[in-house]
Parts: C-alpha cells; sequence; structure tokens
C-alpha cells in the first residue's frame, strides 16, 4: 500500500533576489544534512553497516560539496553587493551560473 502524503506549499514565493535565495538554499541544504545525520545515527545505533556506507557514499560526501558551492556564491554575491544591485547579480548569474550549468 503506497500512501501519498500533501506536498506543503513553500513558505515564501518571492525570494527579493539572489542572495536572499542562496542563503534560503544553503539552510535548506543544513536542514537536509541534519536529517541525514539523524539518519546515519539511527543506522549506525541499530548496527546497520551498509546503510551507513551507503548514507555516507551517496548523499554525505555530497553535502560536503553543496556546502561548500552555495557557501562560495553566497561569499561572491556579498562581495559583489548583488543585494542592492542588480547589474552584479546579472552578472553573477551570466557568469557563474551559466558556467554551473554547462
Amino acid at each position: 500500500c503506497i500512501i501519498l502524503q500533501d506536498i506543503k506549499k513553500p513558505d515564501r514565493d518571492v525570494w527579493g533576489n539572489g542572495l536572499i535565495a542562496m542563503q534560503c538554499a544553503l539552510q535548506l541544504e543544513k536542514n537536509v544534512n541534519q536529517a541525514l545525520l539523524d539518519l546515519h545515527k539511527v543506522a549506525s545505533e541499530k548496527g546497520d553497516p551498509h546503510l551507513c556506507d551507503f548514507l555516507e557514499t551517496h548523499y554525505l560526501n555530497e553535502q560536503v560539496e553543496a556546502f561548500k558551492k552555495l557557501g562560495d556564491h553566497i561569499t561572491n554575491l556579498s562581495k559583489m553587493d548583488a543585494g542592492n544591485n542588480r547589474m552584479a547579480e546579472y552578472l553573477f548569474d551570466k557568469h557563474t551560473l551559466d558556467e554551473d550549468s554547462s
């Protein structure tokens, strides 16, 4: 039997600017990381080395990379004053995010 749950509407619809969006994305990554660490702890306490290894290999290591990338983006946006400067945000999008997608 499959039970589908309602998906909660996001807390916000308007992000303001790229810096705020990146900060929110980093917070979401931190929340996901904490949930994965909690699951890893349960797996460890229950003696499930396979789940521990799976989480470490496929999720926890990737979380570190995501933290680094988002942190770098937030630092660059802050240095460019992109929160107050739409041209800086545009240039960041063009030169950084376009490179990430290729």
